[in-house]
């Protein structure tokens, strides 16, 4: 069931066509995600944007199919936006896939590819979505759910390439919904959240700032379109880098080999089964540093990422609710004695951290209580799913990480252990 979509403007609410995730904002700044990867394609087009094993994808290529792909989808009904899933069985076609959901002005709802089953009855229900951009290999999992575009069929793109251009495009606006990531509700009842381009681009221009450009590439180590991927991806194409993706058995090694300063970005619990399962005597190519993240790091994950890799910095990130926008960072530095305690970090630009009460009034340094945030750099919106029907917030909403905290005298965010779930309310007592 697709319901009605209400966002607000600041002016009061405004309606929008259902199952879309337009927001009716200014057009402040012009740069957008698909508009930076065509800056980008327009000077360097046969430099590689995914390198994927011995195949590869150009910022030509990419940029020339997204385009093409884009026109489809106008063409095909696809209106502002829209919700479109992308759920690729390879990197290259899910970047296809993307930027020209983007480029026609929808909202890419990402699907991890291993993902199938209720988890799809759930992004379906949450998101409204009718389209799905796929690839042979997950296209079985959408036969009765939505209309399947399959990218890797030859047949799909002589359709396609049959079309004119669309001179329309691109459709995107820079405070427009980007993504929609839909995960399990959380103790909010979230089913999801919403960003814009600008979030995206205030994210990256605060990681760059700190962990320097990624021109050289970006490894990741997982199939598409997980939540770490996301920021890796557009850290590489921001700087005109390669996303490089390694066979799942080859460590960090890549084929054909990155450039030695190449960056790695991994969430915590990936990363320390990779660590665990590297050799004591065995030292991967080094990437010039690595980027944790998503949830706490243990500092068991620090400390054998020390002895592995002690010449890489390590940026952890810590990126609750939707698990891409960083809410606070920490770096370990080689050589430096590790911090007493390890979780403590500090907000990011962009963002608001928050330690309350359980009345979610803020408590006093030294204190524990739940960490919340909000901020221009984090989702706009959240998506609710009840009684069947999808209902976004129509402020920015106050995020919770579901994790305790309390802030230190030096201005750092100590993370704690889970915080505690809500007793459900009483009901009334049967006489």
């Amino acid at each position: 069931m697709v319901a009605q979509q209400t966002l607000s403007d600041g002016s009061g609410p405004g309606q929008v066509k259902p199952g879309s995730y337009r927001r009716r904002l200014p057009q402040t700044l012009p740069l957008t995600l698909d508009g930076m990867f065509t800056s980008v394609a327009h000077r360097f087009p046969m430099a590689r944007a995914v390198q994927e094993g011995q195949h590869h994808l150009s910022y030509g290529e990419a940029e020339a199919r997204a385009g093409q792909l884009a026109s489809a989808l106008v063409r095909g009904g696809v209106q502002l936006g829209d919700p479109v899933i992308v759920h690729c069985g390879d990197h290259r076609q899910a970047v296809v896939g993307q930027l020209a959901v983007l480029k026609a002005g929808g909202v890419c709802v990402p699907v991890p590819a291993v993902s199938r089953g209720a988890r799809l009855d759930r992004i379906v229900e949450v998101s409204g979505a009718r389209v799905v951009l796929c690839s042979a290999l997950t296209r079985p999992a959408w036969s009765y759910r939505c209309m399947s575009w399959v990218l890797d069929d030859p047949a799909t793109w002589s359709r396609i390439a049959a079309q004119r251009p669309d001179p329309a495009l691109p459709r995107s606006g820079h405070t427009e919904a980007a993504y929609l990531l839909v995960s399990d509700a959380d103790r909010q009842g979230v089913g999801g959240y919403l960003t814009d381009h600008r979030a995206w681009q205030l994210a990256l221009t605060a990681r760059i700032r700190r962990a320097g450009s990624a021109h050289d590439g970006v490894i990741v180590h997982h199939p598409p379109v997980r939540a770490a991927t996301l920021p890796a991806m557009w850290w590489a194409f921001a700087c005109g880098g390669t996303l490089h993706v390694p066979s799942p058995d080859g460590g960090f090694a890549c084929s054909p080999a990155p450039k030695r300063h190449a960056a790695a970005v991994f969430g915590p619990d990936e990363y320390a089964r990779l660590l665990q399962s590297l050799a004591a005597d065995f030292r991967p190519a080094s990437p010039r540093l690595t980027v944790l993240i998503g949830g706490p790091c243990p500092r068991t994950v620090i400390d054998r990422h020390a002895e592995v890799l002690p010449r890489a910095p390590l940026w952890v990130e810590f990126a609750a609710a939707d698990g891409t926008m960083p809410w606070t960072v920490q770096k370990f530095s080689p050589g430096r004695p590790r911090p007493e305690h390890p979780g403590a970090s500090r907000p990011v630009p962009g963002v608001h951290v928050q330690v309350v009460a359980p009345d979610g009034s803020p408590v006093p340094t030294g204190q524990t209580g739940e960490v919340r945030a909000t901020g221009p750099a984090l989702p706009y919106g959240s998506i609710r799913s009840a009684d069947g029907a999808c209902l976004a917030e129509d402020t920015a909403p106050v995020l919770a990480s579901g994790r305790l905290g309390r802030w230190r005298r030096d201005g750092t965010l100590e993370l704690r252990g889970p915080a505690p779930v809500p007793a459900p309310a009483a009901g009334p007592r049967n006489p």
